[in-house]
């Protein structure tokens, strides 16, 4: 019966050492439940403590096992070779509509400050920035700031 349990102990570190490679809990899965299976069976061997003793200081062996490894693997030349190293650049464009600028357009809402406006028959949000501008107003594009133009009464 204890080399059942002393065999179910290395399986959990072996679940354990081969979740770092395979990540997705599965493998981790695996090692919980061996783990537990020779906490179970030790209680009938050792006893409650000796049971406890098992899954207590197995579990505490898996987490001091795990950062070992993934500080010895970052070092290591294995650890290298299987580490991802590829970079993405973020790739942004600025959001505007700068053909829109100097156009004229009618607004269709009053617009204090903010409101919308229709300019080359398309309808978007717009901010005045000469104060209050009333609905039907004819209006120009001053700007284009992200989502939003800013427009000024003509």
């Amino acid at each position: 019966m204890t080399t059942l349990i002393v065999i179910l102990i290395i399986a959990s570190f072996i679940f354990f050492f081969l979740e770092v490679f395979a990540p997705g809990g599965v493998l981790g899965l695996f090692g919980a439940c061996a783990l537990i299976a020779a906490s179970v069976l030790a209680y009938d061997t050792m006893g409650f403590l000796g049971s406890i003793s098992i899954l207590v200081g197995g579990t505490l062996a898996a987490i001091a096992l795990f950062f070992i490894q993934i500080k010895l693997l970052a070092k290591s030349r294995f650890g290298r070779t299987i580490q991802h190293k590829d970079q993405q650049q973020a790739q942004t464009s600025p959001v505007g509509r700068d053909d829109l600028i100097g156009k004229t357009g009618t607004a269709l809402t009053t617009m204090a400050p903010s409101g919308r406006v229709k300019i080359a028959n398309e309808t978007f949000e717009a901010a005045s920035n000469s104060g209050l501008i009333g609905k039907n107003a004819t209006v120009e594009v001053a700007r284009s700031e992200h989502l939003k133009l800013i427009v000024r009464e003509i």
